[in-house]
């Protein structure tokens, strides 16, 4: 048996805080072929659904062709000695551990179904014992209610990372009341989407960048204004707004509702208060992680906590290397229900 070289990435740290798994955002440069996401489509799916995951390779060459991908979906849950977020076996290629990790194929895409006992997994539902130990604890929730499968993607040089995918499952300890209202006024996660990447000269004034694979021309060390933008989500639920949100359906809002979709920028949604124990409204924050095959970023990660909602706008600034030639940049955004997706564009040094 090979040794596997494992990429132990920043999404490890926040699953054991309780937090929305995220990639690692420390070195924006990258030094080889490196998994920088894994969208899930749709971001947020119940026990049983299908759901279409998509890997996004960045490399130091941006000529090279994208790598292909070995997928692997972890059914092992965490065991009651495991102090780690997640069981270690979810860090393996499937070859690795066939009884644990089921093969979803390889390729730049793959389409998953979500095992029908994942909230049991790694939800709130009571687990099954397992290997004769007691039947354990459900899993705690991250900060916005929010529950994750595990999922891997193999690189050819045998690099694994480890992304998941949002479950749907209620939560635990509500009456019946709490529990019709919850049911009537969260909405599942939609992937944010970056509406536009902007170039911001001396005097503020914004320009579009060409549209890939159109490069940008821009002279050695020569330093760019960024700007990222997203869609400025509703605050509030109101029929004609073109989303679907808390307390619309078919019936009072068929506008906005026969076919339910959500808002690609920063989210409100419903959640369920452990500590007061009440069903509160909270709003999404907003991070962009910035890659580049050269130049260097002024910031690994920009964007907007949840208090900033209102704002769907985030800067960052780029310094061309010293050489000429082509240069990638990557821009991923992720939102605090664990959705992302992403947005490249090339740079031609001179």
């Amino acid at each position: 048996m090979g040794i596997l070289k494992l990429r132990a990435l920043a999404l490890l740290v926040p699953w054991a805080t309780g937090c929305v798994p995220t990639f690692d955002d420390n070195l924006s440069t990258l030094h080889e072929p490196t998994v920088l996401a894994i969208v899930s489509e749709p971001a947020e799916a119940a026990p049983g659904d299908m759901v279409r995951l998509t890997g996004l390779v960045g490399s130091p060459d941006p000529e090279e062709p994208t790598p292909e991908l070995d997928w692997g979906l972890c059914i092992a849950r965490k065991p009651l000695t495991e102090l780690g977020p997640v069981n270690p076996i979810c860090i393996q290629a499937p070859s690795e551990a066939p009884s644990s990790i089921n093969e979803l194929g390889t390729g730049a895409s793959v389409m998953a179904a979500l095992p029908m006992d994942a909230c049991r997994l790694f939800g709130p539902s009571l687990p099954e014992p397992m290997n004769g130990e007691p039947a354990g604890r459900p899993v705690d929730p991250d900060p916005t209610g929010g529950f994750y499968q595990p999922i891997g993607v193999t690189l050819p040089t045998q690099v694994t990372s480890l992304g998941a995918v949002r479950i749907f499952c209620p939560p635990s300890g509500l009456d019946q009341e709490q529990a019709a209202k919850f049911n009537s006024s969260y909405r599942r996660n939609q992937n944010p989407l970056l509406d536009a990447i902007q170039l911001v000269d001396a005097s503020g004034r914004t320009s579009p960048l060409p549209e890939d694979p159109e490069p940008v021309p821009v002279a050695r060390g020569e330093a760019l204004h960024l700007r990222a933008s997203w869609a400025a989500c509703p605050s509030a639920a109101e029929c004609g707004d073109g989303v679907c949100g808390a307390g619309e359906d078919k019936t009072n809002c068929a506008d906005d509702c026969m076919t339910p979709k959500g808002c690609t920028g920063a989210e409100s949604y419903a959640w369920f208060n452990p500590d007061s124990r009440v069903l509160e409204t909270k709003h999404e924050s907003i991070r962009v992680s910035w890659f580049a095959s050269a130049g260097r970023f002024d910031h690994a990660v920009t964007g907007r906590d949840e208090a900033e909602f209102a704002t769907s706008t985030t800067d960052n600034g780029w310094t061309a290397p010293a050489a000429a030639g082509a240069v990638r940049l990557w821009l991923v955004i992720r939102d605090a229900r664990g959705g992302q997706s992403f947005r490249s564009f090339t740079v031609q040094v001179r």
